[in-house]
């Protein structure tokens, strides 16, 4: 999908919303969303990195 289309439909999408009152539901939605992104892409969940120890570190 094209970024021009994803505009149009956003816009759309926020002119109705606006137009029937529901809005805030709308972005309420959205913020959670967002969150939910936040939540899953958080360093906790990554692989965790393997460092190479030094052998003076170990004496």
């Amino acid at each position: 999908m094209g970024i021009n289309k994803l505009i149009t439909f956003a816009t759309a999408l926020a002119v109705l919303a606006a137009s029937t009152g529901q809005l805030p539901k709308i972005i309420l939605v959205v913020h959670l969303a967002q969150l939910h992104l936040i939540k899953e892409s958080q360093a906790s969940k990554w692989p965790k990195v393997r460092l190479l120890s030094n052998s003076n570190d170990q004496k």
